[in-house]
């Protein structure tokens, strides 16, 4: 059972029902026995007050009169039900009686019998030697003007109130019964069908898992389709992440073929090698390696960033460098907000504002400005200069991974595709513009802290 959800709440909803049928029989039960009793007491004083009207006393004191009940019941001997007229004084011997009541005196009531109330009545349960028991009904009054006290007593089977009360309880028993078995079937069938998206969902990742599907296809129940939603995301994710380490090894490779090409093109010529050759293309590709390594753990962060970096400091840093390698020309920096920051790593920022600096500077005639706004929950970072810039067509090719537009100029290649690669990785973006300075304009959307931008 605890490997099947739909039994679990089956059994749960099964243990709830039978307490509620339980407990609902017992009450309905108990009403209708209150019901019932109430009844029989009020038939029985309703046949009380007919033998009071009915009763008359003759000249000599006796009472006399024939009370129309109506009920057969009081004219059948030993039926349990008859009615009797007597003296106070003497309340069992009846002066009238109903022929249904045999022998010349009543029952002598029980030692527990309650005494009379305030309104001369009473009522209490006389068991009898055959089973049953008659429930009677006493009560005192005045016939005419005389001073003289009588008692009505009225008495009733109750037996048939019993078979009445033990037979709707059990019709009540197999109703309820049937009532539940067939709400536990339905109960059933109503989970199994309820649980069936769950079904549908397990059939969808089996297809993804045999590469039959790329994702969880098919529409889903409100309560299902968040589950649905946030697998088909990590499928995604994992397929993004595959695809970026195939990304990188393909990068590295082709990063480390140059390098290799060089020694492997050195070792074939006659003689000793050089050194120097082989000592700065094996720190070419010692840089290439741990660039893709520092890639591949931007990939691992991503989706689970909890990096705050403060932009201002940083790129102040990194401006005084500048200023200090370059100064013929100007840096400047225009910030919407003081206190941006950055949700990620300071070193990635670094690295990537870096790379974009080095690029601006080396192609811009006097000068370099750095922006930085807050568009949204998005950093963005614009680095412009007044450089010759680039053409369309120039701009799309200078983001693949190793073009270098100008061959003249030391480099790899690989500073542009860094920051595009930086950017990919926390889900942001990169683009070439033109510069209202004349040149080359960069912008970079990256992921921005939540609560900021503070007070300009």
């Amino acid at each position: 059972m605890r490997s099947s959800l739909a039994l679990r709440l089956t059994a749960f909803i099964a243990v709830w029902l039978i307490i509620a049928l339980v407990v609902t029989g017992l009450l309905i039960s108990a009403y209708f026995k209150n019901n019932a009793e109430r009844g029989f007491s009020d038939l029985l004083g309703a046949y009380s007050f007919n033998v009071m009207g009915a009763v008359e006393l003759d000249g000599d004191g006796q009472p006399q009169g024939l009370p129309g009940l109506g009920d057969p019941r009081f004219l059948e001997p030993g039926s349990g039900w008859y009615w009797a007229v007597s003296s106070a004084a003497d309340p069992l011997r009846p002066l009238l009686h109903s022929r249904s009541l045999s022998g010349d005196a009543l029952d002598a009531p029980p030692m527990d019998a309650p005494s009379f109330g305030d309104e001369f009545r009473r009522t209490y349960a006389m068991p009898q030697s055959d089973g049953f028991i008659v429930q009677r009904l006493e009560a005192q009054l005045y016939f005419g003007e005389q001073d003289r006290l009588y008692q009505v007593t009225i008495g009733g089977n109750r037996s048939g109130v019993e078979a009445s009360m033990a037979q709707f309880n059990r019709q009540l028993f197999v109703f309820f019964v049937l009532f539940g078995v067939l709400t536990l079937i339905a109960l059933f069938i109503a989970v199994r069908l309820g649980l069936r998206p769950l079904q549908r969902a397990q059939n969808e990742l089996e297809k993804v898992r045999q590469g039959k599907s790329a994702r969880v296809e098919g529409s889903f129940p409100s309560e299902v389709a968040p589950l649905v939603k946030e697998v088909n995301t990590l499928i995604q994710a994992n397929q993004s992440v595959i695809e970026r380490a195939r990304t990188q090894v393909g990068n590295l490779a082709h990063a480390l073929k140059t390098p290799l090409a060089v020694i492997l093109n050195d070792t074939n010529k006659k003689g000793a090698l050089d050194a120097d050759l082989v000592r700065a293309q094996a720190r070419i590709m010692q840089d290439q390696i741990r660039h893709y390594l520092d890639r591949a753990r931007v990939s691992a962060q991503r989706g689970t960033l909890t990096g705050n970096t403060q932009v201002k400091p940083l790129v102040d840093r990194l401006l005084r460098v500048m200023r200090k390698l370059n100064p013929e020309k100007m840096f400047s920096l225009e910030m919407e907000y003081q206190d941006t920051r950055f949700a990620g790593e300071a070193q990635d920022l670094e690295e990537l504002l870096g790379n974009l600096l080095e690029n601006a500077s080396r192609h811009a005639k006097q000068h370099v400005m750095v922006s930085v706004s807050a568009e949204d929950q998005r950093l963005v970072l614009s680095i412009d200069d007044d450089g010759p810039g680039l053409t369309h067509a120039q701009r799309q090719r200078a983001l693949q991974r190793g073009v270098r537009l100008d061959e003249t100029e030391p480099g790899s290649g690989l500073g542009l595709s860094i920051v595009r690669d930086i950017a990919t990785e926390y889900g942001g973006k990169f683009v070439l513009e033109s510069s209202a300075l004349g040149g080359l304009r960069a912008v970079v959307f990256l992921p921005r802290m939540e609560g900021n931008p503070p007070e300009k």
